[in-house]
């Protein structure tokens, strides 16, 4: 997937979301109880799937990492 197939403002929003999936943003440094975990993690998911709607396809998290790589080489090339 290139920085070209999703908008650049739904590619903020998942990169926002897959931000806040890394586990030290979800276990909140070891502070989220496994509850609290489970539903952040749902409600960060069920964003993710609106998104991929919007888009019309469905969208990995190493995905959105690639085209921030890609962005990032470009910028600086």
């Amino acid at each position: 997937m290139t920085n070209t197939e999703i908008p650049e403002r739904v590619f903020h929003r998942f990169f926002e979301l897959s931000c806040r999936l890394e586990p030290e943003n979800l276990h909140m440094d070891g502070e989220a109880t496994p509850a609290q975990v489970r539903s952040r993690k749902s409600t960060i998911l069920k964003e993710w799937k609106v998104l991929e709607k919007e888009i019309g396809r469905k969208v990995e998290d190493r995905d959105i990492w690639d085209i921030y790589w890609q962005k990032r080489k470009a910028k600086y090339a």
